[in-house]
């Protein structure tokens, strides 16, 4: 695995969560089960269909931020699902990097269980993530372009695709630098993410994600997600009106006393 285009004397957030998912890969962490083989189309549930809502969530998830710290203690995950069904949430992201996110890789089984899409959130560098989930029931899964253009994954970003599309995964294929926007084009990603967070050095801005969906065309802006930064129904108002209606949100709904009352907040409710 070569890395590329940092200096040898300071690593950027995606390179070390890079790193620590190839460590995780090593150990056996993602190893599917043997009595739930990886099969197509095993979930049956698309998530890009289920994002139809006049303001889409997909809420997250996430026990814990990079940048927040601890968010919340998740006990248990059906029944905090449950509540944010409750609130209106259309999918659902699920984290499962416990390094540097808190997350479990039997959360994604759990959540899968209940009958409603699943987003894989992982820094995904080998096939193998892939086959576990799709063996844990995900509708699809989260890739990085810039880590791959990076050099960070042990196999090439056109290979994860195929990949994943032939274990009946859908593809969400996320951009964070205007450089890489044009790109996210040329791969055939299902959906493409939009993140308002810089994943080198962390950095958030909401108006950088705007300038970022004024790059890809308007025809295509119908399969876009906006992923970090939501807070709110007026967060969503500006994305709206350039024809995003679809939002990742993690930490605003983590983080909230009352996990319903947020996914309503958020979509306008």
């Amino acid at each position: 695995m070569t890395h590329r285009g940092s200096s040898p004397d300071r690593v950027s957030f995606l390179e070390k969560a890079c790193a620590d998912a190839m460590r995780r890969v090593s150990s056996g962490y993602y190893r599917a089960d043997g009595d739930n083989p990886p099969s197509r189309g095993r979930s049956g549930r698309s998530l890009l269909r289920s994002l139809v809502s006049p303001v889409s969530v997909i809420a997250e998830i996430k026990p814990r931020s990079p940048v927040a710290g601890k968010l919340r203690e998740v006990e248990d995950v059906v029944s905090l699902v449950r509540e944010m069904v409750s609130g209106g949430a259309d999918a659902f992201s699920v984290l499962t990097d416990p390094d540097n996110f808190g997350g479990r890789a039997e959360h994604l089984r759990e959540v899968s269980s209940l009958g409603v899409s699943t987003l894989m959130k992982d820094f995904v560098v080998s096939a193998e993530q892939l086959e576990f989930a799709a063996a844990s029931g995900a509708s699809a899964v989260l890739l990085i372009l810039r880590a791959f253009k990076l050099g960070l994954t042990s196999f090439e970003l056109r290979d994860a695709v195929r990949a994943a599309h032939d274990l009946g995964l859908e593809v969400l294929l996320e951009v964070y630098r205007p450089e890489d926007v044009r790109e996210v084009l040329a791969y055939d990603a299902d959906v493409i993410g939009v993140n308002s967070r810089d994943l080198e050095d962390l950095s958030l801005s909401l108006g950088r994600a705007r300038n970022l969906l004024a790059m890809i065309p308007e025809g295509e802006r119908w399969r876009v997600v906006v992923e970090s930064g939501i807070r709110s129904h007026e967060d969503v108002k500006p994305f709206l009106e350039m024809g995003v209606n679809k939002f990742l949100v993690g930490t605003a709904i983590m983080s909230s006393g009352d996990v319903a009352s947020a996914i309503r907040r958020i979509k306008g409710g």
